[in-house]
């Protein structure tokens, strides 16, 4: 065993021969989060006189579909494998995922995230990307940038077009690393979005500018947007330097390029009503107003501007755009319009791409997150709805058992209460180890979800969720389960991205929707 032998080891078959009294022991055991169960983890062992419960060895048949390679022996051959709903990394160097952000270009969506492999999952070490042409059903790719060998972690980043891109056909990506001690943003570039070359050098390393930010202090993830009369503005989380004048009401950095690659820092634009400092997810320009996306983990915010250089104000409404077990909401442009993606995240820490949503801004100017049309092909095969033993049960089970570990979407309508005091409506969807998750919706639409027992007690409300508008009733729903993940939407609306507290096991119930149940439609 040698912690240091990957890095220089042939990429290879690697061996190594060096005379050590450790040994390795791989992958995972029983007792092992699924990140560490890989056949590429490794960690240190002093040999057979330690043993433990859960050192032992595993026997592994390999299938025909799986010898088969690419001419990449260290990657296996992921291009035939197809996932849709929640999309999770399975490459052997990429089995943790964290932010994401995506990019559309000439038909093909190119998904790209932060990720690494291995117990620090906190660590990340590289990004990896999918590729989708109908932004529904993704297949990976793999590695695509990996962190210098001196750099302790890898920081999240975007894409976008170089200003001259009709003379050079280039696209650039931004990306951070921290090295000793002090966070930095660095650039690659691409031509085709699949393969991409780090910068090399000291004019492609951008630092803090010590007048406005501090010089050790959060420096990554560049967003951009078009600056009038050429070039760029940009975005990125930061820490101003509150003692400056000119930083004092900053909790963002912002800045100008002319080409995409040389930055020039500007004084931090100034937020009106939000002091606490946090990290940007993406800043566009929709009918006249900027709108950044900025998180404040585990929450997603909005903040408004009239114009690029701030002054930033909170939302009026709908200021959290999510709240539930997901994180780092990103814009990206469609040819159709503006739509948005972030990832989910399990109770295990695990990470997954959520499903693409429509953003839709109504006539006061309020941005939501909605369900995006072409989510529809996600529907591949309708399945007959069984009618519940007791339709009118406080949880009305229905009669079918779905295949909730390949994923399920259940539409249908539900009659809202008449009053605050009525008995809520929603879905309950059963997890395994008797546990179970109630969505419960009272007569304004303001929802609450959390665990609920079969028979509709005990619920306690772990995510409440105002979306601030006004919902039909009967109101249109869509609920889609995937092992544990789940999103619910009323009148297309993203209620929220939930995390059960264990794997579901396929049996939806009603509760108190009675007339819900004729309107009932399914798909796997």
């Amino acid at each position: 065993y040698d912690k240091d032998f990957y890095s220089r080891s042939p990429s290879v078959d690697p061996e190594n021969t060096t005379e050590t009294d450790l040994r390795c022991l791989r992958s995972g055991s029983f007792h092992s989060v699924p990140a560490v169960s890989r056949s590429s983890q490794r960690a240190r062992w002093v040999g057979p006189k330690q043993v433990r419960y859960n050192y032992g060895m595993r026997v592994v048949v390999t299938t025909d579909a799986q010898e088969k390679s690419d001419g990449d022996t260290n990657r296996p051959v992921l291009d035939k494998i197809v996932q849709s709903m929640f999309y999770k990394a399975q490459h052997q160097e990429t089995g943790n995922m964290w932010d994401v952000w995506l990019y559309h270009h000439a038909g093909t969506y190119f998904l790209y995230y932060l990720a690494n492999v291995g117990e620090h999952r906190w660590r990340w070490d590289n990004i990896s990307m999918a590729t989708s042409l109908d932004g529904v059903h993704w297949t990976e790719k793999g590695p695509i940038l990996k962190k210098t060998p001196g750099a302790k972690w890898m920081g999240t980043g975007s894409t976008w077009k170089s200003p001259a891109f009709d003379k050079d056909g280039k696209f650039y990506m931004n990306f951070s690393e921290e090295i000793s001690g002090r966070q930095n943003i660095y650039f690659a570039e691409s031509t085709d979005l699949l393969h991409w070359t780090r910068l090399k050098g000291e004019e492609y390393r951008f630092v803090q500018n010590e007048q406005w930010y501090t010089k050790k202090g959060r420096w990554d993830c560049i967003w951009t947007t078009p600056k009038p009369g050429g070039g760029l503005y940009g975005y990125w989380t930061a820490s101003p330097d509150r003692s400056k004048k000119d930083a004092a009401d900053g909790i963002f950095g912002f800045g100008e390029s002319l080409d995409g690659v040389h930055w020039k820092a500007l004084a931090p634009p100034r937020v009106i009503d939000d002091e606490n400092s946090g990290e940007v997810g993406a800043v566009e320009k929709i009918g006249g107003k900027y709108y950044m996306l900025f998180g404040h983990y585990p929450a997603m915010t909005t903040l408004v501007a009239d114009r690029p250089e701030g002054p930033f104000r909170k939302a009026k409404k709908n200021y959290k755009v999510l709240t539930g077990h997901t994180y780092f909401s990103r814009f990206f442009r469609h040819p159709e319009g503006l739509l948005a993606c972030h990832f989910t995240q399990a109770r295990d820490v695990e990470v997954s791409f959520a499903p693409i949503k429509d953003v839709r801004i109504d006539h006061e100017g309020t941005l939501r997150l909605g369900w995006w049309k072409e989510n529809e092909k996600m529907k591949h095969q309708s399945i007959a709805v069984k009618k519940p033993v007791d339709p009118k049960a406080s949880v009305a089970l229905l009669g079918n058992s779905f295949d909730t570990k390949q994923g399920i979407i259940i539409e249908g309508t539900l009659k809202l209460p008449k009053g605050k005091e009525s008995p809520r409506c929603g879905v309950y969807i059963e997890c395994t180890n008797d546990l179970g998750v109630g969505v419960l919706i009272d007569s304004t639409g303001v929802a609450e979800l959390g665990p609920m027992n079969v028979d509709g007690t005990g619920f306690k409300a772990e995510k409440p969720v105002d979306r601030e508008m006004t919902f039909g009733s009967p109101a249109a729903f869509r609920l889609l389960v995937k092992g544990s993940l789940m999103e619910f939407y009323l009148d297309d609306i993203l209620i929220e991205s939930f995390a059960l507290p264990a794997n579901a096991t396929g049996r939806i119930g009603l509760i108190n929707a009675e007339e819900t149940i004729d309107t009932l439609k399914a798909w796997n």
